[in-house]
């Protein structure tokens, strides 16, 4: 696994999520994908209800001393790195069971890395869940439209074996926007998760997704802009 890329000119980095696709499909577990995560989904329910009570404490704590408070973050970056992996399991990322656990798992093909804790603006802390807004509903809009997606790579899979590598592209940069913004709520990080895209960059060569750069083919980029769209879409005609 490469080390997480340094900082550039002091300036704090955001969370970063490295996943790398499966050479063989299972079938088996991507036609029954909606049942087996159900376990997951229940108990990381209960996760998240006990990391809004101990991200209360952290606020207050980074409130005050401008750093998030030590067990504040180990709990978080636990959540968030639990998160993820269910997230990759759910739409197709892996095939590969996640463990119940906030712990890392380094075998495991999803991973995160949560950069070394920076001081906080304070007054960033204050307004975090304003700031966070338009994040959101960038994450939120490409979401819906992820689920579109993982519709193709549920069919392909399944019926194939295969998942185009486009759409393996574009779950996996949609899931990293979104860790990234969880990284940023529960104030793990002080770095703001700018653009769908982020710093992914552009190659005409698959990539193996094993480090932690994001290459998008054209393919993948174009099919990033087709899930924020039909988000788009979606919204469109649910809340107009």
């Amino acid at each position: 696994m490469a080390s997480i890329p340094p900082s550039l000119g002091g300036q704090p980095l955001p969370l970063y999520l490295s996943a790398q696709q499966p050479a063989e499909r299972n079938r088996l577990t991507a036609a029954l994908r909606l049942i087996w995560v159900i376990p997951q989904a229940i108990v990381l329910y209960f996760v998240y209800i006990a990391a809004f009570f101990v991200a209360i404490v952290g606020w207050f704590g980074a409130l005050f001393t401008g750093e998030l408070p030590g067990f504040a973050e180990d709990f978080l970056s636990g959540v968030v790195r639990w998160g993820a992996r269910v997230s990759g399991y759910f739409y197709f990322l892996t095939d590969d069971y996640p463990a119940y656990t906030l712990e890392q798992e380094p075998n495991y093909a999803i991973q995160i890395a949560v950069p070394p804790r920076v001081p906080l603006n304070r007054l960033a802390v204050l307004f975090r869940i304003i700031l966070v807004i338009p994040g959101a509903i960038v994450a939120g809009l490409a979401g819906s439209g992820l689920g579109v997606l993982s519709v193709g790579s549920w069919f392909m899979i399944t019926f194939t074996g295969a998942q185009p590598i486009p759409l393996y592209e574009a779950t996996r940069t949609i899931i990293r926007f979104q860790v990234r913004l969880a990284g940023y709520f529960w104030m793990l990080t002080a770095e703001y998760p700018w653009g769908l895209l982020g710093d992914a960059t552009a190659t005409n060569e698959r990539a193996d997704g094993s480090g932690w750069e994001i290459q998008l083919s054209d393919g993948g980029r174009y099919a990033v802009i087709a899930a924020l769209v039909i988000g788009v879409i979606y919204a469109l005609f649910n809340y107009a």
